[in-house]
């Protein structure tokens, strides 16, 4: 009797731990989703000092070849919308307005830009 008991609570003991081990993985399956879910609290927290001028100049090359690129092809709406959002990042809003422009005109609207560049428009000439 005492080796079937044994035996028994064994089984239980393993589906004990299969289930620990499984509701563990869902739990930080979760914290991790709750993690990524918020990149720019994922960004903020991984920045080092020196990290922002870098980004900017990544970003300045970024636009050097896109505007070279976009010189031998002006119909790239896509193109064009990712130059005004790299320009925008960078805080040159005329610039931005310019590119997005060209991007509507081509068919290609993203209202949440546009109205950030409005905005910044004409905060620029309340200033």
């Amino acid at each position: 009797m005492y080796k079937e008991d044994f035996a028994r609570m064994s089984r239980q003991q393993l589906i004990h731990s299969i289930f620990a081990a499984g509701a563990i993985a869902v739990l930080a399956g979760l914290t991790l989703f709750a993690v990524v879910d918020r990149p720019d609290d994922v960004v903020v927290q991984t920045q080092v000092p020196g990290a922002a001028e870098d980004k900017s100049a990544s970003v300045s090359s970024l636009i050097g070849g896109l505007e070279t690129r976009l010189a031998e092809n002006p119909d790239d709406a896509k193109g064009w919308l990712l130059l005004a959002r790299s320009h925008d990042h960078l805080g040159n809003h005329a610039e931005a307005w310019n590119a997005y422009s060209r991007a509507r005109d081509l068919g290609l609207p993203d209202e949440a830009l546009e109205l950030k560049l409005a905005a910044n428009m004409v905060g620029g000439l309340a200033e």
